[in-house]
């Protein structure tokens, strides 16, 4: 089966969207000659998962996202998803036979429980079309139904019009209300999102302004956030491109979390803002529980306790939906003070992402290498280097085991070893933190530890 990847940049024209997605002029002139298929992942507890059309792979998608859009030979095919396990050998996860229409876009939406998933078709026609949009929606949501509600940007909740009622897994197309009698689709321009329960009014969900401003088909898909946040609503806007548009709820809440490297000290910290007064004590080398809150910004003092190392007033701002954590620690002036990143909202069961701070004040960058049971530092696939002080990164890891080995190169081919931990088990579906830290107890003077 011969297939074209086609690739679109977020930022293109509607008109040039629709010339790209033909693959090229045809001999009849049609607008959109071909087959075309699609994959998104909306299944909560997934890996990032490849779409396979007659055993050549098509790119994936991790969860809240999609694969890009191809074109293939219409008629009888074999569709299969797999991933890749610890031991990067392909997995298969589902396989079945589909067909293919020439006009046609296929559409195939994971959801469901990731050890048993449901693959969803939606075949349409694909339509040229001019200042208009379509839209299909469904929730991705298991034991969960929503009403969808929809209004012309800055209208209130009781402005709005209600589309249709969604049911898990179910693809239904939304009329709009205020088509002409020679147009039925949807005026493209600014729209806001309301769900609430089935026949009730009480607004679960709204979100931001958004723009439909090409003239394609647009999917709404409604799923549950991931990892931390997991009980936050988003919608999804998948089109024919791989970046797929995702908007949180805007009244979400937030959550945080505090970390105290010091290893001699407890520490008070202190969190203040929109009517939040929160005090937390952490022992040291100690990792708090998450908090909620409202989204917002908020301003954190800490002190130790001898009142020796103090600040006052650090910004710390939590969006809708987001979950930071925020590292207490000891700068290069032996000062009190503060570091905050956000954590990942993807699923942590097949893949863990983990966030690495360095805290090694007596080294420029340092080299973080997470070494599994066949591996060596030098043939060790995953591995952050020159991460400088008081940095952080982000790394995505498969559930295995672990030596993580942090070293400091000179860039003279010598090489000092910080701390190497035993094998330690990243498995669980929790927010792993790393961080290379100062330990007295160490010959290096520093330790590598995981926290979640």
């Amino acid at each position: 089966m011969h297939l074209r990847a086609l690739s679109f940049p977020l930022l293109i024209t509607a008109s040039a969207l629709a010339l790209t997605a033909c693959g090229g002029s045809s001999d009849d002139d049609k607008t959109y000659p071909n087959a075309y298929v699609q994959f998104y992942n909306g299944s909560p507890n997934s890996a990032e998962t490849d779409l396979y059309i007659e055993d050549i792979e098509q790119g994936g998608a991790a969860y809240g996202d999609a694969s890009g859009l191809y074109t293939v030979d219409t008629g009888d095919a074999t569709l299969t998803l797999k991933r890749t396990d610890a031991s990067d050998k392909l997995v298969e996860v589902l396989s079945k036979e589909v067909n293919f229409t020439d006009g046609h876009k296929s559409l195939y939406l994971l959801v469901g429980d990731y050890e048993s998933p449901t693959l969803i078709e939606h075949k349409f026609e694909r339509k040229e079309l001019t200042d208009h949009f379509i839209l299909y929606a469904m929730s991705a949501v298991a034991d969960a139904n929503y009403d969808l509600y929809m209004a012309e940007a800055g209208a209130p909740f009781t402005d709005a019009n209600k589309i249709d009622s969604l049911s898990f897994s179910e693809v239904v197309e939304g009329k709009y209300w205020d088509a002409d009698t020679t147009n039925p689709d949807w005026d493209t321009g600014d729209y806001v999102v309301y769900l609430t329960e089935p026949g009730k009014t009480d607004v679960l969900y709204e979100s931001p302004t958004i723009k439909f401003s090409y003239d394609t088909e647009y999917m709404l898909v409604i799923r549950q956030s991931a990892a931390t946040t997991q009980n936050n609503l988003s919608v999804d806007l998948v089109i024919n491109s791989t970046s797929v548009s995702s908007y949180k709820d805007v009244r979400a809440g937030a959550q945080f979390r505090l970390y105290n490297s010091l290893q001699d000290s407890g520490l008070t910290a202190l969190v203040k803002g929109n009517d939040v007064e929160q005090s937390s004590n952490l022992q040291h080398n100690e990792l708090s529980e998450f908090s909620a809150v409202k989204y917002g910004d908020y301003q954190i003092s800490a002190q130790n306790e001898d009142n020796s190392l103090s600040f006052n007033n650090r910004l710390l701002t939590l969006n809708q939906g987001e979950a930071k954590t925020v590292v207490l620690y000891k700068n290069k002036e032996n000062t009190l003070t503060s570091l905050a990143f956000e954590e990942s909202d993807l699923p942590q069961v097949y893949d863990h992402e983990l966030n690495v701070v360095n805290l090694a004040q007596d080294y420029a960058n340092v080299d973080i290498y997470f070494v599994r049971q066949d591996e060596t530092v030098e043939t060790a696939q995953y591995k952050i280097k020159r991460l400088g002080f008081a940095g952080s990164e982000d790394i995505s890891l498969p559930s295995d085991y672990y030596e993580i080995i942090a070293l400091h190169d000179d860039n003279s081919g010598n090489q000092t070893l910080l701390f190497r931990t035993p094998a330690l088990a990243i498995d669980e579906a929790v927010n792993y933190m790393v961080a290379v830290e100062p330990d007295s107890t160490s010959a290096s003077g520093y330790r590598v530890v995981l926290l979640n």
